[in-house]
């Protein structure tokens, strides 16, 4: 079992299917995202992990910050903005992105409580 210690630094996004938790600087996300805006990649991921480092990156952000998250497993399309929305926090929208193969799916999400 890892641990690891609170951090001052934002909440960043995974390279896809990378099993441990490291992160890396995030890329703009949609206008006006207020503080951030950050994304987290967590295609190759599966429920209920996806909720998991999707919560765990939200407690980094400060209130008001916005978080892309970009999945490629359909159930989390519906399971990741319930559970999200269910703790508190803002679902912005659901986008499939286009191109992507295999398919990939945008979770805009506000954080707005702790």
């Amino acid at each position: 079992m890892t641990s690891s210690s609170p951090s001052s630094s934002p909440p960043t996004s995974s390279s896809p299917g990378e099993s441990s938790d490291a992160r890396a600087p995030a890329s703009p996300g949609p206008p006006g995202t207020g503080d951030g805006p950050y994304t987290l990649d967590v295609r190759g991921e599966i429920c209920p992990f996806t909720f998991v480092r999707t919560k765990l990156a939200l407690e980094d952000l400060p209130i008001g910050a916005a978080l892309r998250v970009i999945v490629d497993h359909e159930p989390a399309t519906r399971n990741l903005p319930r559970s999200s929305a269910e703790w508190g926090q803002e679902v912005l929208g659901v986008t499939e992105l286009a191109g992507s193969s295999p398919r990939a799916w945008a979770i805009d999400l506000r954080k707005r409580v702790r």
